[in-house]
């Protein structure tokens, strides 16, 4: 922003400043030296001509208006606490609060390990009155969907990560258009892989939306092409490390001339795993498209193990979460569920 500077080199005075946002001196007083409450938006126009006009207090006035700021308490339930993408977004969520500059916000950040969805039922009916807003990564069940229910009556404003829920859930929605991330796998499969043929999609489980409507996509997109391509049937990881490693394994050696693999769900650090031990073997790979770029899935397209990447962009999708969180907690009358999509991420090997 810049100054704005009095002739003959005048400092600016807190009658100008007065002026200037359009308030009584007193008020610009009662700012500096804390002497009562003012408006949150009345201090931020004096905060803002203080700086416009360069006055020797603004520093002072900011301070204040930063003390001033309510105290938001943010609740995050993500996925699997080892995944590296979960460990990467609790650290992207924990930096957008603490550059928050609508509230102090206080962040809780809890994984969820047992995926059933009774246990993640029972885990967001136990933060009721510990946060003031929640978001989360789950799977779209009746049994969640009651949970959150619960916390809405409540007055808990609830954002779905990553994943969207049912219109009935009451969430809002934070996260890339999944229809568009499945076609765009299909897309990379259809441009990279050798010629036409069979494909396999592998997901962690159909409950999580985001999964589901990958899986539709790619289907889909493939399925409207002219050449031959053969969809196998859905391969599951359970987002499991171990289990998908066994089940890559199994694919390749029941299905050796698999020319696509596209790994929509967790468990690719698995898949990632068999796939190097299958190259070390001089086994022919497919075409593999997977999700989320992570320090595993960076090394594994350096090597040729994996052929693009399609990811949140983890930053965007933590900020405009914590945004969005912060005035429902503030404000819980405006929170209306809403769709809030981001930009899909896509890496190759010539861009990490």
């Amino acid at each position: 922003m810049s100054e704005t500077h009095h002739p003959a080199g005048r400092r600016s005075t807190m009658e100008d400043v007065a002026e200037a946002a359009g308030v009584s001196l007193s008020t610009v007083d009662r700012v500096m030296n804390l002497r009562a409450n003012v408006r949150a938006d009345t201090a931020r126009r004096i905060a803002e001509a203080a700086a416009r006009l360069g006055f020797y207090g603004r520093n002072v006035i900011e301070q204040r208006l930063l003390q001033q700021r309510p105290t938001v308490r943010l609740g995050f339930l993500l996925q699997k606490r080892g995944v590296a993408f979960y460990q990467g977004l609790a650290k992207a969520l924990a930096e957008a609060a603490a550059s928050s500059v609508r509230a102090q916000v206080r962040v809780m950040i809890h994984y969820i390990d047992d995926l059933a969805p009774a246990a993640t039922a029972q885990r967001i009916l136990k933060l009721q009155g510990e946060v003031d807003a929640l978001g989360l990564v789950a799977a779209d069940h009746p049994a969640v969907r009651e949970a959150m229910a619960q916390l809405r009556a409540a007055g808990i404003p609830v954002v779905a990560l990553v994943s969207e829920l049912s219109a009935s859930a009451g969430a809002s929605y934070v996260g890339v258009d999944n229809r568009s991330m499945g076609r765009t796998a299909g897309w990379f499969i259809k441009n990279l892989a050798p010629h036409a043929g069979p494909v396999a999609v592998m997901v962690g489980t159909q409950r999580f939306q985001c999964q589901e409507l990958c899986e539709m996509s790619v289907r889909s997109f493939l399925a409207e092409q002219s050449q031959d391509w053969e969809l196998l049937a859905t391969r599951l990881t359970l987002e499991d490390e171990e289990f998908a490693y066994a089940g890559t394994l199994d694919l390749l050696s029941s299905q050796p001339d698999l020319v696509g693999l596209y790994v929509a769900g967790g468990g690719i650090e698995g898949v990632i795993n068999a796939l190097r031990e299958l190259k070390a073997q001089n086994v022919a790979l497919p075409t593999v498209v997977c999700h989320d770029l992570t320090p595993i899935t960076q090394a594994a397209l350096r090597d040729g193990i994996v052929q693009a990447v399609l990811s949140h962009p983890v930053v965007a999708l933590a900020q405009t979460a914590v945004n969005v969180m912060v005035d429902a907690a503030i404000d819980p009358s405006s929170a209306i569920a809403t769709k809030l999509m981001l930009a899909l991420q896509i890496d190759v090997s010539e861009s990490v």
